[in-house]
């Protein structure tokens, strides 16, 4: 394995360095969460910014349902930090957060996303993820982790934080949790509230994204950046395997096979859980396209082990021999939702009927058609990829219905609607007479 992996590692940091450099409009997967439902496999990210579901069928990766949540406050658009995909009572959950609010969604008809219930603190926490904790959500801040009931009401907590790294939490059952932190392995004991061990481990940087595991038996997994080891809970060594110096991510198992898997940049490697020793790989560089890094991993159990990774470029499912299943490749950021605050502006406030003004403005979504009413004289318009528009407007005649509604002796509004995303603006116009 060394020898490959070896061989593809330089033209794979050639090809990281080059996309780095250059202008690249394509987001970039590192996290999410997967489950096996119905013995179906599910996905979900938001690394775009947008809650993205997608769904394996016939070796394609279908998107299920891709949004952001309006903020009407502010009308805009905000992202959600984190989602966590749950079965509870023969049904399918996706948990999201988003600024300081934690949202539940059910997976309906595998068609779309039902908004099933919210909260919103009024405390100023900001929740940067949501996981399941044994058989609990939580979510993790800078202030700790708050654990929810299923109608998201809060039942408990811990004070134990990461604040630069808070993806290394985790917690496997209703005792442990597991944290990733200053080059250490840190356990963690819920019901006693304190900290079993502290393992060291050797990480070139310390403020890395990096997920261990423990099994059924309390044995312990984790990859830093020369071996992926195993441990009991006393932090004893009771095996490793040395991989090529590269950057150690996730470790992850469906618990039904007797295989691990690590992540570490380069690709994914199959373990023995037993021995440590190598069962298989894969290199994910180039296996869907360019820019790809292995990094996120998560293993489920759909007629045997699926391994989904989150690959920089694309998302990837693999067998349980590290053979590509299906592919999703991250699409353009400014595609789907708006990336300013929305805003208008005039050339001139006021003028008579049949003068041309300049009107633009933008806090739209990219490429969407715009609804232009002034005066009510309808007109279309068209944001670039930018959510911006410029265009041009002939002042209205004002009509006798128009001067009944009109303030000031001729002030009447410019307004502009999104068609697809329903953003709305509007801005004081002066018809002289």
């Amino acid at each position: 394995m060394k020898k490959i992996i070896y061989l593809v590692v330089l033209p794979l940091l050639v090809i990281l360095i080059f996309t780095h450099n250059g202008q690249s409009k394509t987001k970039s997967y590192y996290s999410g969460d997967a489950i096996s439902y119905n013995n179906n496999v599910y996905i979900t990210s938001t690394n775009s910014g947008s809650l993205e579901l997608l769904k394996l069928e016939n070796n394609t990766l279908r998107l299920i349902s891709k949004t952001k949540l309006y903020n009407g406050r502010f009308n805009r658009y905000d992202d959600y930090s984190d989602a966590k995909l749950v079965s509870e009572n023969n049904q399918l959950f996706v948990y999201a957060t988003n600024g300081f609010g934690l949202y539940k969604y059910e997976v309906v008809n595998d068609n779309s996303l039902v908004l099933v219930a919210s909260q919103q603190n009024t405390y100023w926490e900001w929740y940067n993820r949501v996981d399941k904790f044994g058989d609990n959500i939580v979510t993790i801040s800078a202030k700790g982790i708050k654990v929810w009931n299923q109608d998201l009401q809060v039942i408990n907590g811990y004070n134990l934080t990461d604040i630069d790294t808070p993806y290394n939490l985790r917690g496997f059952n209703q005792n442990l949790i597991l944290d990733v932190q200053n080059n250490h392995l840190n356990v963690y004991d819920r019901s006693s509230q304190t900290n079993l061990s502290s393992i060291a481990l050797n990480y070139k940087d310390l403020s890395g994204n990096r997920q261990s595991y423990i099994d059924a038996d309390n044995n312990l997994y984790v990859v830093d950046d020369y071996y992926a080891k195993k441990f009991n809970l006393d932090g004893k060594l009771l095996a490793s395997f040395q991989h090529i110096d590269q950057t150690g991510y996730d470790v992850s198992a469906s618990g039904e096979t007797n295989y691990i898997y690590f992540s570490n940049g380069a690709g994914v490697v199959k373990l023995n859980k037993e021995t440590m020793g190598e069962a298989g790989y894969t290199w994910t560089g180039g296996i869907a396209g360019p820019r790809g890094w292995a990094m996120g991993l998560k293993v489920v159990s759909a007629d045997g082990d699926k391994v989904v990774v989150f690959n920089n470029s694309n998302i990837l499912v693999l067998n349980s021999n590290l053979k590509m299943i299906a592919s999703y490749t991250a699409t353009e950021d400014e595609e789907s939702s708006a990336v300013e605050n929305l805003f208008l502006n005039l050339n001139h406030n006021s003028g008579t009927a049949g003068a041309s003004i300049e009107l633009n403005g933008g806090g739209y979504v990219p490429n969407e058609k715009l609804d232009i009413t002034f005066a009510g004289q309808k007109s279309l318009g068209q944001a670039d990829n930018h959510g911006r528009f410029d265009q041009f407007l002939i002042v209205p005649t004002l009509s006798t219905s128009t001067m009944l509604t009109s303030t000031n002796n001729g002030g009447v509004d410019i307004k502009v609607n999104g068609e697809n995303s329903k953003l709305s603006y509007s801005i004081s116009f002066k018809i002289a007479q």
